[in-house]
């Protein structure tokens, strides 16, 4: 079976680690990012299945990184996983594209199992 690619984005590099420890790096291939700058070039170059982005401010300003993000062909999965946030926050950020939204603290095994999913989901197809 083939490993998938899992992006990371967090402005905190230690933060980004601790979430791609829980993943599991038998899940598949891990690109820890520390800017927007790097996961937009990463997803146009490796075709990643999923990006994790572990700060809802990138996202603030509507759908431009999700549209950056979803270019080429292979549509990346996008969690975010942030502080709470109120009800049209999180709204608006699963209308931009973002598919999950989870909040800190992260219930570990819940993302563990849904990254695997996401994995698996993408190399059935």
């Amino acid at each position: 079976m083939q490993r998938g690619k899992i992006i990371i984005y967090s402005p905190k590099p230690l933060l980004a680690e601790m979430v791609a420890d829980i993943i599991g790096y038998a899940e598949g291939e891990i690109m820890l990012c520390s800017s927007t700058q790097q996961v937009v070039e990463l997803c146009e170059s490796i075709r990643a299945d999923l990006v994790i982005i572990l700060s809802s401010a990138p996202l603030r300003n509507g759908k431009g990184l999700i549209q950056r993000l979803r270019r080429g062909h292979r549509i990346p999965a996008i969690y975010v996983i942030s502080w709470h946030h109120n009800e049209q926050t999180v709204l608006s950020l699963l209308e931009c594209g973002v598919d999950q939204y989870m909040t800190f603290p992260v219930c570990m095994e819940r993302l563990k199992i849904k990254s695997s999913r996401e994995h698996n989901n993408k190399w059935e197809s």
